[in-house]
């Protein structure tokens, strides 16, 4: 499947019907073996069964997965969503023991463990963590009252996207920026308001190590600030394939969207866009692997994890065709090719020295949150009203 097909699918996967995935999920054949707590480790690897894994688009690619079910006999069968909202309908509405592992957002985690969904893990069950890129070896959004419940599969960033024939870089090195005047018009947005309102708020409030921790005094200078780029906003789109030909067609020229997207263009061969980090800060998505509570194929579902956070299937992850991004395990690096790196950013930095790219951009970024003083509601709300005025 090409790149653009994979984007295709993507637009219209949030469209499925909830409850007929969920129907044709449950109804597979495969039996599971017997169930094991999360975390546990016995003498000899387990072989064959079936896995259910629900998780964002991406995994399930045969260069990723293959080779797990080559090397173990373990059919591993995929439920894709495309938002936490919809990721939490498909857990709190399928019958138990639907899926045997989540891969969830590390905002969404709180609300996985408020529903009694997912699992505790053990740190030692992952040895591949000592690897990891330091942000991610002991992330807090990953814990629970100092309990591990999910581990880092994948991360990347939101970043400002430009055209780079038509924008300076000096000019994009600030979210103010998308202010301009000569912006009127010219600036798309993928609608979703976690990211995009925490990307606003660093506007605001440069460099803040919680963007979503916000007074409502706070919260009203955000909105403000957004309603102040409304006029040079031409379109807010779930549909990424908008947003794409949005920067294709030359009526957008820059874009609160980063990395994800703009890394499928160039991979396209669209080489004249970027995506980089404004000096005051930008949102980092993050990915975890977690176990579902009421799994009764939890060996199994270790054993995938466990997998998901080796080198291998780390490298291929950050190279599939659903979308690009950063993975953890800096060992995944030695694996990729040079075309590969270049793209990632996993290639020295010019201004740091014993750096590359990716690993600025990690150290520039802070993590996606829901936010802290405020319901969610509060947020969508006011997002709502920017996106209506």
């Amino acid at each position: 499947m090409t790149s653009s097909s994979r984007r295709r699918f993507l637009q219209y996967a949030s469209m499925t019907s909830l409850g007929l995935a969920t129907a044709k999920l449950s109804g597979c054949t495969g039996q599971p073996t017997a169930s094991t707590e999360a975390g546990s480790t016995s003498g000899a690897k387990p072989s064959g069964g079936t896995i259910r894994v629900l998780s964002w688009p991406g995994y399930e690619e045969k260069d990723v997965i293959g080779k797990f079910e080559q090397d173990t006999g373990i059919k591993v069968e995929f439920k894709n969503y495309v938002g936490g909202e919809q990721m939490l309908q498909l857990v709190s509405q399928s019958p138990p023991g639907t899926y045997d592992a989540i891969v969830a957002d590390a905002e969404y985690l709180p609300k996985l463990i408020a529903l009694g969904a997912i699992d505790t893990l053990k740190p030692e069950d992952f040895p591949e963590i000592k690897n990891y890129v330091p942000a991610y070896q002991n992330m807090p959004l990953f814990f629970s009252q100092d309990k591990m419940m999910a581990v880092s599969t994948r991360y990347g960033f939101y970043g400002m996207a430009y055209n780079t024939d038509l924008v300076k870089p000096e000019q994009a090195e600030s979210w103010n920026f998308l202010l301009s005047p000569e912006l009127k018009g010219k600036v798309s947005m993928f609608d979703w308001y976690l990211p995009n309102m925490g990307d606003f708020s660093l506007a605001v409030f440069p460099n803040r190590e919680n963007p979503y921790d916000l007074t409502d005094a706070e919260l009203q200078q955000v909105k403000e600030w957004m309603l102040k780029l409304k006029p040079n906003v031409s379109l807010i789109s779930q549909n990424f394939q908008d947003v794409t030909n949005s920067f294709l067609t030359g009526g957008v020229i820059a874009a609160p969207i980063g990395d994800w997207l703009i890394q499928n263009l160039v991979a396209d061969g669209h080489d004249n866009f970027t995506a980089v980090i404004p000096k005051e800060g930008a949102i980092r998505w993050s990915e975890g692997a977690t176990i579902a509570t009421t799994s009764k194929s939890k060996e199994l579902a270790m054993e995938w994890i466990r997998y998901m956070t080796t080198a291998e299937p780390q490298a291929r992850l950050a190279n599939v065709k659903a979308s690009k991004c950063q993975v953890p395990n800096l060992k995944a690096v030695d694996l990729m090719n040079d075309a590969e790196k270049k793209l990632l950013g996993y290639t020295p930095d010019a201004k740091n020295t014993g750096k590359t790219t990716a690993e600025v951009k990690t150290e520039q970024t802070v993590p996606r949150r829901l936010p802290t003083q405020q319901p969610d509601k509060v947020w969508q709300d006011i997002y709502n009203e920017f996106k209506t005025s």
